[in-house]
Parts: C-alpha cells; structure tokens; sequence
C-alpha cells in the first residue's frame, strides 16, 4: 500500500494548530540558545555569523506565516500546515543535533551521517527501502489505532 504525502502528515498528531505553529518556534529557540552557548564556548562567536542564522530563521518565520495564512484564507487542508512545520521541524532538529555534536555529546551514528552530509542524493534502493519502512510505520499505527478502538 502506498500512501500520498498527505495520508503521511495526517498521522502527525499536533494537539491543535497552535502547536503545529508553536513547535518549530520552540525548536528555533532552542537552536539559537545551543548555537550561541557552543560559539561562545569554543570562542568563535561572530556577530556577522549570527545575524546571517538569524536571517534564516526570519525566513522560516515567514514560511510558517505564510503557510498559515495561505491554509486559512483558501481553506486547504491542515495537513498543508502541518507539511510546512514538519519541514521546519526536520531542519531545526538537524541544526540542533549538528550543535549537540560540536558541544561533543554523542550523537547517533545515522544521524551524524544526515548531518555531516554524508551523501546529499538518496538512491532508487534507498528511496524503496524507506517508503518500505514508512509503509510498516503506518500499517502499524493503524493496527494500534483499531485496536484502541475496540478497547476503547
């Protein structure tokens, strides 16, 4: 069974659409308080650099706004929002475990591989094998789902 892109961001269950706005904010913080205790820290801190990481993070701002706006005034569905945040999400998550690295505390094998940028391209096999486990990932969801429901 394969599933569409929005099948996947319905099973992200944000309590309300004030999380799936909230989160990524809450990640930014985080990332930008992590960001400047590791320059400080290891004495690179620039003020140039972090007005350029601020910048961007201005910008994912504007794309969390803008996908609000454009869900509400067109009435398209929540799970637009919730793809943008997920986004946002990931790349804060990225960014925060890259800092989590430099401060040295371990970090997973697999995801010191996202984040040093092993190999950027993701191959036909790769690609197979993930929409695969993601597959799984659902079904079994689902199955839990159900059997919440006849417990229930």
């Amino acid at each position: 069974m394969d599933i569409t892109i929005v099948e996947f961001f319905r099973h992200f269950h944000f309590v309300n659409e004030a999380w799936c706005f909230t989160t990524p904010l809450c990640m930014m913080a985080l990332d930008i308080i992590l960001g400047t205790i590791n320059a400080i820290a290891t004495k690179t801190f620039k003020s140039s650099r972090m007005r350029v990481g601020l910048s961007k993070k201005s910008g994912e701002i504007a794309i969390l706004v803008l996908g609000e706006l454009f869900s509400f005034a067109m009435g398209l569905p929540k799970e637009l929002m919730t793809g943008v945040s997920a986004y946002i999400i990931f790349m804060e998550f990225m960014s925060i475990m890259e800092n989590c690295e430099k401060s040295g505390v371990p970090v997973p094998k697999f995801i010191k591989a996202i984040v040093n940028n092993v190999d950027e391209s993701l191959s036909e096999d790769d690609y197979k094998a993930l929409t695969t486990r993601l597959n799984q990932a659902i079904k079994t969801v689902e199955e839990l789902e159900e059997e919440s429901k006849k417990k229930g």
